[in-house]
């Protein structure tokens, strides 16, 4: 059975990144470079998604209350994205868990994602 969506449900804008590792030891940085280019430097590349928050997500802490921000994210298949990729939805920066292809025919990548505290 196929997974079902429409082109027209894709109406949140993202970007996904990788991370890059260059140097060693003291000198090492990292980087996150938007998938499909190479630098740092070049331009964003922006992707279309169908955006759906998990609602109502809160989680007792050290007893106290906090509002988790996760979402159910679907997108066009592309396998290089990852659980080592970030999401990067406004100025909000998200790690992704899970990415899977619903349907096993390379048409839609599915994932959840919960926003990062230290970006």
């Amino acid at each position: 059975m196929r997974y079902k969506m429409h082109i027209s449900e894709l109406r949140t804008i993202i970007r996904i990144q990788r991370k890059v590792v260059t140097g060693t030891g003291i000198h090492q940085t990292i980087s996150w470079i938007d998938l499909g280019n190479t630098l740092s430097t070049d331009p964003p590349r922006y992707l279309r998604c169908k955006w759906f928050p998990l609602g109502g997500s809160e989680a007792w802490i050290a007893q106290s209350v906090q509002v988790i921000d996760a979402a159910n994210v679907i997108l066009r298949y592309n396998p290089l994205i990852t659980a080592s990729c970030r999401l990067i939805r406004g100025n909000i920066v998200y790690t992704i868990m899970g990415p899977m292809d619903p349907d096993q025919h390379r048409e839609w990548t599915a994932f959840k994602v919960k926003a990062s505290l230290n970006g």
